[in-house]
């Protein structure tokens, strides 16, 4: 017996060898009395280690592990029973504790539950989930109290009926669902029982089934403001199978960017289909508009009447053959002059009637060899003069009318006026 006055009251044989007693004042060494080996499983409290420099209060971890030290040996109030303890109150009832609180339940067996009360925070620990919580005093914010959680829970069902709300405000607010290394989730359980605490847990994940459905009367979405804008949006997305598909009754997309915009598509085939009952209007306004497209074909294909306008001077290369089929009738007015320069052979082809009318003079220059073939009637009429200039003669004519079937005119040098 350790030194010290106390008061005992002890049964030490109930029921055939079940002890039950009380002792106030001085303790007895640990190990001495029935229950002992009970009392011996808490010898901490979770705030020994808590970090807490610079907290309310802020009492050293030397002092608090030194005070935690004197659990067993410092004395007050003391009982045990191997039988059952039962306590009931009709009316009110307080319970002040100065110091800390730790509950173990053992279930009857090895099975821990219970909490831990100390340095102004409850910890619980339960065997229907693991997990396990931190507690630390943080400069951020001018100094708070920070709570980390890790919960390993089997379903979560959450109803709401009412209104909710929901607002974060910190340095931080990230989430995170699945994970692409597949690695296992190494956990640590807290716990009450100092003399078994259970070893960390190591739960393979796995990547999970994501549905998400949303009815309501109406949806507004902002992120950011005009006055405080957000200073940058990343926005990623991988996968193999995207599907989106949109139904409304109308539809306002608008999009302002202040400086450059830049959008990139890679995809080894593009399919688009636009279907508008109405009117299609598509409005573009910029200072230059560049387009280039490298293709092995292209094939454009439209079905309706055309009307195309431009204003300015248009400039068109074609490198290979160019080929127009219109099936119907043409018609080209320019209201200007128009130069047409061939590098090489030029054939044309009419199969029928062909009118043409100029109001002016025709300069026709021919550089090489030039052959008209005719396989029907051929007339000319002249209303003005003409000149002809071939080595073979100079042709003047005020007023000439050719009717033949057949009309060839071989020279080197051509000239009508």
């Amino acid at each position: 017996m350790s030194g010290g006055k106390f008061a005992l009251l002890e049964v030490p044989d109930l029921n055939g060898g079940e002890p039950s007693y009380l002792r106030l004042g001085a303790a007895a060494p640990l190990g001495e009395s029935a229950g002992d080996d009970l009392a011996e499983r808490i010898q901490t409290f979770t705030d020994d280690d808590r970090k807490r420099d610079g907290s309310p209060n802020f009492v050293p971890v030397g002092e608090r592990k030194a005070e935690t030290a004197k659990l067993h040996t410092k004395g007050g109030w003391r009982d045990h029973t191997d039988g059952n303890r039962i306590s009931t109150t009709k009316g009110d009832k307080v319970e002040v504790i100065g110091g800390n609180y730790r509950l173990l339940i053992l279930g009857r067996g090895e099975h821990q539950a219970g909490w831990d009360v100390s340095g102004g925070h409850v910890t619980e620990v339960s065997e229907t989930f693991g997990g396990g919580t931190t507690i630390e005093w943080v400069q951020n914010y001018g100094g708070t109290w920070k709570v980390v959680e890790t919960t390993i829970k089997g379903e979560v069902h959450t109803v709401y009926h009412g209104d909710v709300y929901d607002y974060y405000f910190g340095k931080v607010k990230e989430s995170q669902t699945g994970t692409d290394t597949f690695p296992t989730l190494n956990v640590t359980d807290d716990f009450i029982d100092d003399k078994n605490p259970p070893s960390p847990q190591a739960i393979p994940t796995e990547n999970p089934t994501i549905v998400d459905r949303t009815w309501a009367k109406s949806i507004s979405s902002y992120t950011g403001s005009e006055k405080l804008p957000v200073p940058s949006i990343t926005d990623e997305t991988w996968a193999e199978v995207m599907v989106t598909k949109t139904n409304a009754t109308s539809m306002t997309d608008e999009t302002t960017v202040k400086e450059e915009s830049k959008s990139t598509m890679h995809a080894a085939s593009i399919t688009s289909s636009t279907k508008v009952d109405g009117t299609m209007d598509d409005h573009t306004e910029a200072d230059i508009i560049k387009s280039y497209t490298k293709a092995s074909k292209i094939i454009s294909e439209t079905h309706a009447d055309t009307e195309d306008k431009m204003y300015g001077d248009a400039d068109s290369y074609t490198q290979g053959n160019s080929k127009t089929v219109v099936d119907g009738i043409e018609t080209t007015i320019n209201l200007g002059m128009v130069n047409e320069v061939v590098l090489g052979g030029m054939i044309e082809a009419t199969l029928g009637a062909e009118v043409t009318f100029t109001a002016g003079g025709i300069v026709d220059v021919t550089v090489g060899l030039k052959a008209d073939f005719s396989l029907t009637g051929s007339i000319d009429v002249s209303a003005g003069p003409t000149l002809e200039i071939s080595p073979a003669g100079v042709e003047l004519h005020m007023s000439k009318t050719e009717i033949a079937l057949a009309n060839k005119i071989v020279s080197a040098f051509n000239l009508f006026v």
